[in-house]
């Protein structure tokens, strides 16, 4: 079954699903009152002096909700600067240090202004006001608090509205801009570390792999809400934060795996001029320029851009490997006014390279008597021309619409055309391990592979008070099809003698003459999916929420040469969140998920049936708190899933399927960031996952899962120098570890356990930063991730990377 392998894989690339991101209008008030509380701080801005100070925060009102959109300006002197909070509240500014006048507006609440003092004693730190806009006869309390910079108290993605995360019934992590540019993130691997539950590597290079809750969920990346590119290496330049959705999310998104989910935010365009360059470089000759800019382009700041690019070159710890890409991904919003907004997104993205591939579990995570450790730079490839090449490309255009009809109706529209390009150019395979466990019998494959997406989501949402309740409900409908063409060339599998020998030892290039390969796949599929779905957030009295809902789907699947395969299914969820004192929430939910999957199912020797939908359940329980003015952040869970009708290989009857498989997870995440003093942040998390096999025709039940170690430990800190002749100098150290793990499905060796030390420095001046990260400082030999004794990935090397940036 080993060279069908490549063959599978490119035939999964056409799974997807649809989820999308979107906004919640703010609820009636009037003119409100506020205090503030900050640290003092020098005044005066008429200079403009200074390295950029930043302040932000979260717009809500008094019950906890974030106030999306609301226009925020800040005075000082001669200095006038004007904001637009997103679509989650949130905010962010660089400005020179002082003393500020803010003023908050949103439509339909009173104003809100209050004095900040932005101190000029930390550099680049992050102060963090709430600004609560009250409803009638109420009062506001505004707190500004130096911030905890790695915290992020709102998501979009657990209910499609804007909720504050403590009344959403579900395990939700953000990676924000902050935590990513403070380790110099470079791949979604390196930003999805800091996650608890979430193990992040897999067996091959240039692909995104992760695991969430003990359970594969690669495919399951989404763009700003709605379904990505089928597990392609996403560009993290153009992030603005990482969202990681814990268990089942189908009742809202559709297609799911149980584990979880990731959506990628992406930066948007906002109306205050900005310009941020830099050049990153480092260990086996990587060169990363890229720039960010934006700002307004008409006088009345109606419409604003922002267009962000990279270019990237770099060689692998793998010999005679690299990789080059080119993007680019400009954004326009038009915001005639505070209720309505069109935002146009784009994204065109160019990559080709050699490819890396895995090694032998022999000789890297296993014993080799008489032929030692086999180097992780060992290439299995050739170096004719086109040897182990790899391009791909992909163009994006979306659309994201709102409009508030009134406080109580709003209507959301996200849309995206994606067009995608893949082409494999003879990939080495390894095939089997010679009897002298040295000699590695490969073979070439090749495959051309143009798809689109096409994807769309609707959705209006309604408020209303009833009976002491607070409803918001949500009604939406979406729909995405995926057309794709493949075909794979090979050799004859069944003829030994074309499988092609090399040395893993002392391999020599070259000796094998270049084969002529035959058709091995020529597929023409159209997936397609429509969903209808509908939630309900009340809000009762003594601080309690309720989350309900659920979702019809319809699955459709054509094949060429095969019948059409047709499904549906309905996934529900409800959830209870119940604020028991101070900012400490407690909450339970349930939920169920829902996948379609393809392939076949051997009944006799005339009669095949489609694999049914796979599908799971999730209990959670958990606690959300906040301390010291919003200073810790924390949270617990205790989970526990079960999925079934999970497909295995028929190993009698090659390329059909069994579906007695079923499997569960349980275990516990804790998460913290805290802000302990000035300039000092720290972000840390824990999990425990038992994930096993509960039944299976072909594996024995308490089977741990693939890749997934039952202990993983996460923290990384920050500390910048206050004060003095070197204020503004900032270290950065943490690290992660994991115990072992399967290296196969039959669990029939381990990878080792590791833990990897990282380290940063970096010093602002101005408009000028320098900094330097060196992660694995101990240059660690540890494996990221495995299939089978045949595919084993090593984990990068000790990698150092200094970055020079301007800021104007």
């Amino acid at each position: 079954m080993r060279h069908f392998l490549p063959v599978s894989f490119a035939l999964a690339l056409s799974s997807v699903a649809v989820m999308r991101t979107v906004a919640e209008a703010p609820r009636p008030a009037t003119k409100p009152t506020a205090n503030v509380a900050v640290e003092p701080a020098p005044a005066g801005c008429d200079g403009h002096r200074g390295t950029p100070r930043r302040l932000s925060g979260v717009v809500t009102d008094p019950t906890g909700a974030s106030v999306p959109h609301a226009q925020i300006t800040l005075t000082c002197g001669t200095l006038r600067t004007q904001i637009t909070a997103d679509a989650a509240g949130a905010y962010a500014v660089s400005v020179p240090y002082g003393e500020y006048q803010i003023d908050v507006e949103a439509p339909n609440f009173g104003a809100a202004s209050q004095k900040v003092n932005i101190a000029d004693s930390i550099s680049g730190t992050v102060l963090n006001p709430v600004l609560q806009i009250g409803n009638v006869r109420s009062a506001v309390t505004v707190t500004a608090t130096e911030g905890n910079e790695f915290a992020t108290p709102v998501s979009s993605g657990g209910t499609k509205t804007d909720l504050p995360l403590a009344e959403v019934p579900q395990a939700i992590s953000v990676v924000n801009r902050s935590l990513m540019d403070s380790q110099e993130v470079v791949k979604l691997d390196d930003a999805l570390k800091n996650v608890p539950g979430v193990i992040a590597g897999g067996y091959y290079d240039g692909w995104d792999y992760y695991r969430i809750r003990g359970f594969d969920a690669s495919f399951n990346t989404y763009i700003d809400g709605l379904r990505g590119g089928n597990g392609m290496m996403e560009e993290t330049w153009g992030l603005e934060s990482v969202e990681v959705l814990k268990g089942p999310s189908s009742a809202l998104y559709g297609q799911s795996v149980l584990g979880g989910l990731v959506n990628i935010v992406t930066r948007k365009p906002v109306p205050d001029f900005f310009v941020h360059a830099q050049v990153t470089a480092g260990s086996f000759n990587f060169v990363d320029p890229a720039v960010d800019i934006g700002g307004s382009l008409n006088s009345s700041r109606t419409v604003y851009g922002r267009l962000a690019a990279l270019y990237h070159s770099a060689n692998t710890f793998v010999d005679y490997t690299y990789r080059h890409r080119y993007y680019f991904a400009p954004s326009l919003t038009w915001k005639p006014r505070t209720s309505t907004w069109l935002t146009l997104t784009g994204r065109f993205q160019r990559d080709n390279g050699r490819q890396g591939m895995p090694l032998p579990a022999i000789g890297t995570v296993l014993p080799n008597p008489g032929n030692g450790i086999l180097p992780i730079s060992t290439y299995i490839g050739e170096l004719e021309a086109n040897a182990n090449k790899m391009s791909q490309a992909n163009q994006q255009f979306g659309v994201q619409f709102h409009h508030s009809f009134s406080d109580n109706l709003i209507f959301r529209e996200n849309a995206r055309f994606a067009w995608y390009q893949q082409n494999w150019s003879r990939i080495y395979y390894p095939a089997f391990l010679g009897a002298d466990n040295r000699t590695l019998y490969r073979y070439p494959y090749s495959y051309d592979g143009p798809w689109q997406t096409h994807e769309t989501d609707t959705n209006i949402e309604g408020r209303a008070k009833f009976l002491g309740m607070e409803h918001s409900a949500l009604l939406g409908l979406d729909f995405f099809r995926n057309p794709t063409i493949g075909k794979g060339w090979s050799i004859d599998f069944n003829d030994p003698s074309q499988y092609e020998p090399l040395d893993l030892y002392k391999p020599v290039y070259g000796q094998n003459p270049v084969q002529s390969l035959i058709v091995a796949s020529d597929t023409k599929t159209v997936t397609q999916y429509t969903g209808l779905y509908l939630q309900d957030h009340i809000r009762l009295p003594k601080h309690v929420t309720i989350t309900g809902g659920g979702r019809f789907d319809w699955a459709k699947n054509e094949s060429r040469g095969s019948a059409n395969q047709n499904g549906h299914g309905v996934t529900p969820r409800l959830g209870v969140t119940w604020q028991a004192f101070g900012q400490t929430t407690v909450y339970t939910s349930f939920s169920k998920s829902y996948l379609p999957q393809s392939g076949l199912v051997y009944v006799n020797s005339t009669t095949s049936t489609y694999l049914p939908p796979e599908r799971g359940q999730q209990w959670e329980g958990g606690v959300k708190s906040s301390f010291l003015s919003g200073k810790l952040l924390a949270s617990a869970a205790l989970f526990q899933l079960d999925r079934k009708n999970v497909a295995t290989a028929n190993q009698a009857v090659p390329n059909f399927y069994l579906v007695t498989g079923a499997q569960r997870s349980r275990g516990v995440e804790l998460e913290a960031t805290l802000h302990p003093l000035a300039g000092w942040n720290i972000v840390s998390s824990y999990a425990f996952i038992n994930a096993i096999v509960t039944n299976d025709t072909t594996l024995p039940a308490g089977t741990p899962t693939l890749n997934a170690p039952k202990h993983l430990f996460n923290v990384w800190s920050t500390y910048e120098i206050p004060r003095g002749r070197v204020r503004g100098l900032t270290f950065g150290f943490g690290g992660r570890h994991y115990t072992d793990q399967s290296g196969d499905l039959a669990n029939s060796f381990r990878l080792p356990a590791y833990g990897i030390v990282d380290a940063s420095a970096s010093y602002g001046r101005g408009h000028a930063m320098w900094q330097v990260n060196a992660n694995n400082i101990t240059n660690k030999r540890w494996y990221a991730g495995s299939y089978n004794d045949l595919y084993v990935k090593p984990g990068d090397p000790r990698i150092v990377r200094g970055t020079m940036s301007w800021n104007f």
